[in-house]
């Protein structure tokens, strides 16, 4: 019997051994969101317009607050924005977006204060896109400049010569030329009237 005592005291100690090598051996299985901040975001933000370039504005609306004041911020704010009442309802207010930032999607945090003025962090969340600002604007497209008929010059630099107006005025310089004329041989008649007269 003490033989049969002294084996197995030794395979109770091997075992125990062996149990305790596996427990601080075996790898523990990390938890996915240990290290991740948990938020309790039960609200949406709108966020208009969703889109906008670097340097633009936004407009920030989140209804789910109780209280009357609340706070949204992103990476891609200038700073904080403010969230006051609006007409509908909700809390609203404007926020800037800086001017030297990455194109890409951004998260929009919103803190909101409860009825007893206690600050109660990432009540809504929502998404930004930001574009890439400094793209070159396209030129305008340049229109071909069409060809114009040249002038046709006439006497005294008139266009037209061959118009309405060229040929009264042609025949009123013969009318008045047959006028002078026709005078010339009035006087030249009265004048030789009176020399045969003195005879």
């Amino acid at each position: 019997m003490s033989a049969v005592r002294t084996v197995r005291i030794p395979l109770c100690a091997a075992l125990l051994t062996l149990t305790a090598w596996a427990s601080t051996a075996a790898p523990v299985a990390a938890d996915p969101g240990a290290d991740e901040p948990r938020h309790s975001a039960a609200g949406s933000v709108r966020i208009t317009p969703p889109k906008v370039k670097a340097g633009g504005e936004v407009n920030i609306r989140v209804d789910s607050c109780d209280g009357d004041k609340a706070i949204a911020r992103s990476e891609a704010f200038v700073a904080s924005v403010a969230l006051r009442p609006a007409a509908d309802d909700t809390l609203s207010g404007d926020a800037g977006v800086r001017r030297k930032i990455e194109p890409g999607t951004y998260a929009v945090l919103v803190d909101c204060y409860d009825k007893r003025g206690d600050l109660q962090r990432s009540i809504a969340q929502g998404r930004l896109v930001v574009v890439d600002g400094e793209k070159p604007v396209p030129p305008e497209p340049v229109h071909p400049v069409k060809p114009t008929a040249p002038v046709k010059a006439g006497g005294g630099g008139t266009a037209d010569g061959g118009g309405p107006t060229g040929g009264l005025t042609g025949g009123l310089t013969l009318l008045a030329l047959f006028a002078l004329a026709g005078a010339a041989v009035m006087r030249r008649r009265k004048t030789a009237g009176r020399h045969g007269g003195t005879d």
